[in-house]
């Protein structure tokens, strides 16, 4: 164990398959999905492109909150574009509030399908059933509830409020939330799945950019 650690060290990790972009934050290089694409609007505004469709020269920038924030206060933006370009003050917040926008949304076509349920009671019962595929918690979820479902051994993902989570299942909060395991009707665990830890991702990677 001790020799494969070492040779771990001193090689270097094997290129990433498919194609690659660079940061213009970190320099640090990833695949797409493991970015945030921008495009600079016709006005000069900086503009997220999450589904990485809008026309123009893509700005990449790593899925970090941080990594947004200190593009914009250094005016990382315009350098990269080689033109006069004005990111929005709030350019980082914007980005959180679309990811989980995102998510919500598949979640929303998860329900109309009749894929997903809310409440404790409703996720039990398709636990039980052996139908759950997945598990979506608000943030408040917390003690007997989240320890009971955490024992299931099912993936739990982390995505908003209890506000955000009951709009989309018409109620005025939803703390619980199960989707039916994935077949031909489809693929919606994954991409609530994904989508979750993206914005998660993107949210617990903040901090004070250095001046």
């Amino acid at each position: 164990m001790a020799l494969a650690n070492a040779m771990s060290r001193a090689e270097p990790a094997p290129p990433e398959n498919g194609p690659q972009r660079t940061c213009i934050a970190t320099g640090e290089t990833g695949a797409p999905d493991r970015m945030i694409r921008f495009v600079v609007g016709p006005e000069g505004d900086v503009v997220p492109d999450l589904a990485r469709r809008l026309p123009g020269r893509g700005l990449w920038v790593k899925a970090e909150r941080s990594a947004v924030e200190r593009a914009v206060a250094k005016n990382l933006f315009a350098r990269a574009a080689r033109a006069s370009v004005k990111p929005a003050s709030d350019l980082a917040e914007r980005v959180e509030r679309l990811l989980l926008e995102r998510a919500l949304a598949d979640l929303g076509r998860a329900r109309r399908a009749g894929r997903a349920v809310a409440g404790f009671v409703k996720v039990e019962q398709m636990v039980g059933q052996r139908r759950a595929g997945l598990l979506v918690v608000a943030d408040e979820a917390d003690g007997d509830g989240l320890g009971k479902l955490e024992a299931t051994g099912l993936p739990i993902a982390r995505l908003g409020d209890a506000a955000a989570l009951g709009g989309i299942f018409g109620r005025e909060q939803a703390v619980y939330v199960a989707i039916v395991r994935d077949d031909a009707g489809g693929a919606f665990i994954e991409r609530i799945g994904t989508g979750a830890a993206r914005w998660r991702g993107y949210r617990l990677n903040s901090g004070q950019v250095e001046q």
